[in-house]
């Protein structure tokens, strides 16, 4: 029933999809110069920007933690930890909360500390609290899994309306659907391997070990960032040409 559930919710995005309404023009046959060169300008695009790059580097890397994470979560929280899956259920929802919370502070953080510089406080700040799952535990130290994972949600809305929205406001108009397909490979292509590392260090080293060594790399994600010009910028440059 639940997966069902699922399944409406993901048609339900669909039909209100359906619904949006654009007026940008399709690009004619004539001025598509093949799918192979599109990709290679989009690559180079991303690859050659000295903040692009940054951000991709972050996020495959955040998403690469946050996979091996969620390999492993269900066997923590059941095996490890010793809950019921009412209660998981619960304590992952907390982290639904958490997201809602970081959208309606991306604005006014933006306002505050600058549209460039909150994307990589909200990661800075947020990220080691990811720390407090391992502690988890019966009784209060439940709270610090829920408590973690409110926290790790805020930023991760809050990173990634900042950063989408910096992408999209250098790139120029003709590239924006390579840049994002570009920036999706790279950062989504990190899930299946991090879920992969995950299950492999449950199986070898134990759940709890491996969880540690997954929470313990999630706030190394912050690292590119800080190498970046953005952590000198305070606001959204002009667009840039490729």
């Amino acid at each position: 029933m639940a997966i069902v559930v699922d399944a409406i919710s993901f048609l339900l995005s669909g039909l209100l999809l359906a619904g949006i309404r654009s007026d940008r023009d399709v690009p004619a046959r004539d001025e598509r110069r093949g799918l192979v060169r599109e990709i290679g300008e989009g690559l180079a695009f991303v690859l050659r920007h000295p903040i692009l790059r940054m951000i991709a580097a972050c996020t495959a890397s955040a998403n690469l933690a946050n996979a091996m994470n969620n390999a492993l979560s269900v066997l923590f929280l059941i095996n490890v930890v010793g809950i019921t899956p009412g209660v998981m259920g619960l304590l992952f929802s907390v982290a639904g909360v958490g997201g809602l919370v970081g959208a309606a502070l991306v604005g006014p953080m933006s306002r505050w500390a600058g549209s460039a510089r909150t994307i990589w406080l909200s990661s800075l700040l947020t990220t080691p609290f990811i720390l407090l799952v391992p502690l988890a535990a019966q009784g209060w130290r439940l709270g610090l899994y829920a408590f973690a994972w409110f926290v790790v949600s805020v930023g991760i809305v809050v990173y990634n309306v900042s950063q989408v929205s910096f992408r999209q406001a250098i790139t120029p108009d003709h590239l924006l659907g390579r840049m994002n397909a570009t920036m999706r490979f790279i950062v989504w292509g990190t899930l299946p391997l991090g879920a992969l590392i995950g299950g492999v260090l449950g199986e070898h080293l134990g759940v709890l070990p491996a969880v540690w060594i997954a929470c313990a790399l999630t706030p190394l994600s912050v690292i590119p960032l800080l190498l970046s010009p953005l952590r000198r910028m305070r606001d959204l440059p002009e667009p840039v040409s490729p």
